[in-house]
């Protein structure tokens, strides 16, 4: 199995990826590559998050990866979706 931006193989992609194109998103979604992915997990986990928690179903680490998106989107570290309407 290869990963791919739109079906990424590890769990935390997919998962950030629900967040960027539906959570944060507002009028404007994202498209991350993933080596942003890889970038915001980092952050997550040098941020106390934990992976194991958050699928565990831990509030305070989902939390914490949807404020970490958000920063993220908000300081120019994610790629935004094309824009096709004129």
């Amino acid at each position: 199995m290869s990963m791919s931006a739109t079906s990424p193989v590890k769990a935390s992609h997919r998962f950030l990826l629900t967040v960027a194109t539906s959570l944060i998103g507002g009028d404007k979604s994202y498209s991350p590559t993933p080596e942003e992915l890889d970038r915001v997990s980092s952050v997550f986990l040098r941020a106390g998050g934990s992976w194991e928690r958050l699928f565990g179903g831990s509030v305070d680490d989902v939390d914490l990866a949807k404020r970490i998106m958000r920063v993220a989107a908000k300081k120019g570290h994610l790629t935004p979706k094309p824009n096709w309407s004129p």
